[in-house]
């Protein structure tokens, strides 16, 4: 789009959802386009409005399934409670942020997931390539590289605790004789609530290096291992709930 877009070109409201789909129907070169997904939640425009617009793409044979994409949990609930109650065509995935360094979304999108069935496709499962292997403690980013570019994600992710995990990827690689992507793409696969993983790879190098995972069989002490590593720090009321379920929740007054 080269103009600034109007309130209806962008969006998750009816018409900016049936523009859309057009536009990607026709690129596409297609009639059905097998899974939809709406990019973010859109709290300008009422749920119902956007779930009666995705159900007509389908019950008009556009579309075969629907999803979305970058939900907050309490929204990705909500939607699926609309969904049922007016009988509309549901979502059933959710592509989301997951890897090693950001685990965010085990707080609540993946939990909901499961409760609720629905598919996790996975966005940048190696952090921007911080977990290749090729950035290291204390270095700048290599020129050209996707965090030398963006060198805020870069100073984000330069702490102790992301070069410790790396340590720790590292050693796990060196055991398997694989790679750091490897490694991190074979946790998520390992991750029982996880469908598909999209790599972002740029060279065929880097494409072949990602696909060494699915040859990569890491061990319950690997897995292990990489939990404790790369374990969120979470507060409450999460805090609560891990001492409760390990026993050592104290009397609250």
């Amino acid at each position: 789009m080269t103009h600034k877009p109007g309130p209806n070109e962008w969006g998750l409201s009816r018409k900016a959802i049936m523009t859309a789909c057009e536009g990607s129907l026709r690129r596409l070169k297609t009639d059905v386009i097998d899974l939809y997904q709406v990019h973010m939640q859109d709290r300008n425009v009422a749920i119902d409005e956007t779930l009666r617009a995705l159900d007509d793409l389908v019950t008009e044979g556009k579309v075969r399934y629907i999803g979305c994409a970058n939900y907050a949990g309490y929204s990705l609930v909500e939607s699926l409670w609309a969904a049922d109650r007016l009988q509309t065509h549901r979502y059933e995935s959710i592509q989301l942020q997951w890897s090693l360094v950001r685990r965010s979304a085990e707080r609540e999108l993946i939990s909901a997931a499961a409760a609720f069935g629905l598919g996790v496709l996975v966005w940048s499962p190696l952090s921007r390539g911080f977990l290749s292997g090729k950035y290291q403690r204390g270095r700048p980013a290599p020129a050209g590289s996707r965090l030398d570019v963006h060198q805020d994600d870069f100073r984000a992710f330069d702490n102790e605790k992301n070069w410790n995990l790396l340590d720790v990827v590292g050693r796990i690689a060196e055991q398997h004789e694989t790679t750091h992507s490897a490694v991190s793409l074979a946790w998520l696969l390992a991750r029982p609530h996880t469908s598909s993983i999209i790599v972002g790879a740029r060279t065929e190098a880097q494409l072949e290096d990602n696909l060494r995972a699915l040859s990569v069989k890491l061990t319950s002490e690997d897995l292990k291992e990489l939990d404790e590593a790369s374990r969120p720090d979470w507060d409450y009321p999460w805090d609560v709930l891990r001492n409760a379920e390990a026993g050592d929740a104290q009397l609250l007054t």
